[in-house]
């Protein structure tokens, strides 16, 4: 175990501290930690082979709402005193041809939330006509077999004018057709300063295997107010139109042969089980990844919605339309919100993010509005990572770091939260490629379970560095963006890869986790990774990130001092 402070990017990171395995934090110096066979990887937790997904015949993952009664039911934190109630009515349909949703369904049910501050008594009903619904298509002769598919229908009921930090008990339904069983959650805190300590969840990468079940419930102990998942959900489109994947020894993932299709009835699986498990009590707040692309017809990827061929599962069954509408934006794939201390930027690297592009000119726009003195911290996160030293994706989102670092760096923002690398890494203050002492705080961790497992080889470590132009996967906007950010050892020449472990690369490990980041008041947060490692939430790194206020890129307001508890101590440099 090994403790150092440093002062980078406007920001102190004191490490507090590291679970006793090979992977450790490293100050600025050191060299490449992670031993790639001393960690046992991918090890067994109940419920089965970590990597293959549940089974369908699993009870949780069941319907069991009768007719027409609610399932599938989420919570999404949409505002300040402002959750969204989404539901399903209704089953999916597949068949070898696409087909209309039920004709009751079209009919009814309404669409009806009723909730007060003590069990079984509902003092308010709010009533929506939002109803939200989709179809799969599938046009071409290998997606084995051409099924199609048809949703439920979404209902999304907001419920305002909530009281902060206020245990709330409801029903979503129809009164004739059917109610759910009462259920409950504790709203979030107000805005600013009285907001502190919040406590902010964070997974990405899921799908739903035994290792999602431990995160899952690894988070929810945890009890944070609200959660963020940053993309990939269900994995659905890792299997074949019939429902079938490819696993091979528990290790090994076979991807259906391209153009392939998606199992959609794992979609409705998927929030049958997280609904119990987190989504009906604690709020979330969503992104998207590129497993939520899932295009349509002929299956080949476009940009964005691509005319609504893609991202129709994702935007049908989250009400991301009304955060975007509540800040200014037109397109359900990049939003903001304010919550607790914190404004919340969700961007796509899925989505055109070119300078003059309408996802730059919405960042701009919101970057300029929003209130520092309100909410301290500023946060922005989206799928793919552009800081992250794994061989796998490596450089993948070159061309939109390109085109948006400045933008950011150049407004302040203090952390980015990723997913998409089945791993953890968490950067020192970078930007450009160097530790700076006025940049953000990256933090990649898509390791919340998925199916395809963790990825293990580091691009520094000799014979692993993938070659130029052969990292940019299909479904990536902006092809290949050359650049050389290192420097060869021996020749002196400009490099792909560094040759040992980036110095702006603080601490990396590959296994499943999740984080929590705990924001202390308006300059200290607490950040801590776990691992699912034997069952326990193991703390594998936790380290106190500290906004340094005499950078130019740092909104000045009167900040408070930094905290103290026991031997968790921040230390200004």
């Amino acid at each position: 175990m090994k403790s150092s402070a440093m002062l980078v990017s406007g920001l102190l990171l004191a490490l507090l501290y590291s679970s006793c395995v090979s992977a450790q934090t490293r100050d600025l110096q050191a060299v490449s930690t992670i031993s790639q066979t001393s960690i046992s990887w991918n090890r067994s937790v109940t419920g089965g082979d970590p990597l293959a997904k549940l089974q369908f015949n699993d009870s949780r993952l069941a319907n069991t709402a009768g007719g027409l009664e609610p399932s599938q039911i989420h919570l999404t934190y949409t505002g300040a005193t402002n959750v969204t109630v989404s539901w399903a009515t209704g089953e999916g349909i597949v068949t070898a041809s696409p087909v209309s949703a039920y004709a009751a369904e079209e009919a009814g049910p309404t669409s009806m939330v009723s909730y007060g501050s003590s069990s079984g008594n509902y003092t308010t009903n709010t009533t929506s006509t939002i109803i939200t619904s989709y179809s799969q298509t599938y046009i071409f002769s290998n997606a084995n077999p051409i099924l199609n598919y048809s949703s439920p229908l979404f209902h999304h009921v907001t419920i305002q004018n909530l009281a902060p930090n206020t245990l709330y008990y409801y029903k979503c339904g129809d009164p004739i057709l059917g109610m759910s069983q009462e259920l409950n959650f504790t709203s979030p805190p107000a805005l600013g300063s009285t907001s502190y300590p919040f406590v902010l969840g964070v997974v990405a990468d899921t799908g739903l295997t035994p290792n999602t079940t431990v995160t899952i419930q690894h988070l929810t102990d945890a009890k944070p107010q609200v959660w963020t998942l940053i993309g990939d959900f269900s994995y659905a489109d890792d299997m074949q139109t019939n429902g079938t994947t490819i696993v091979s020894n528990g290790t090994f993932f076979s991807y259906i042969p391209s153009p392939s299709g998606t199992y959609q009835p794992w979609w409705d699986m998927w929030y049958n089980y997280m609904s119990t498990a987190i989504l009906s009590s604690i709020p979330l707040i969503p992104n998207h990844g590129n497993h939520e692309l899932e295009p349509q017809f002929n299956a080949t990827y476009g940009t964005g919605l691509a005319n609504n061929t893609q991202f129709q599962s994702y935007i049908s069954r989250n009400p991301v339309s009304i955060l975007a509408g509540a800040s200014g934006s037109d397109s359900p794939l990049w939003y903001s919100v304010n919550v607790g201390p914190a404004h919340m930027i969700y961007l796509s690297n899925y989505a055109d993010f070119y300078v003059g592009s309408d996802q730059y000119n919405w960042l701009m726009t919101d970057l300029a509005s929003f209130n520092r003195k309100t909410t301290p911290w500023l946060i922005a996160t989206w799928h793919g990572p552009w800081y992250s030293s794994y061989t796998t994706h490596y450089l993948e989102t070159e061309c939109m770091r390109e085109a948006m670092e400045q933008v950011l760096y150049s407004n302040g923002v203090d952390v980015v939260l990723n997913g998409h690398l089945h791993e953890y890494e968490r950067t020192n203050p970078v930007f450009n490629f160097t530790v700076d002492q006025c940049g953000p705080v990256h933090i990649t961790m898509g390791d919340g379970g998925n199916i395809e497992g963790v990825y293990k080889t580091f691009a520094d470590t000799p014979g692993y560095c993938p070659l130029p132009n052969a990292t940019v996967p299909k479904y990536q906007p902006g092809g290949f963006c050359p650049i050389y950010p290192y420097t060869n050892s021996t020749t002196g020449a400009a490099a792909f890869c560094a040759s040992s472990q980036p110095a702006w690369s603080a601490f990396r490990e590959p296994t499943y986790g999740h984080g929590i980041l705990t924001f202390m008041n308006s300059t200290a947060a607490l950040w801590q990774w776990n691992r699912n490692i034997d069952n326990e939430a193991v703390i594998g790194d936790s380290v106190y990130i500290i906004r340094q206020m005499t950078c130019a890129n740092k909104l000045s307001f009167a900040a408070s001092a930094p905290p103290t508890s026991g031997n968790l101590t921040a230390t200004a440099g």
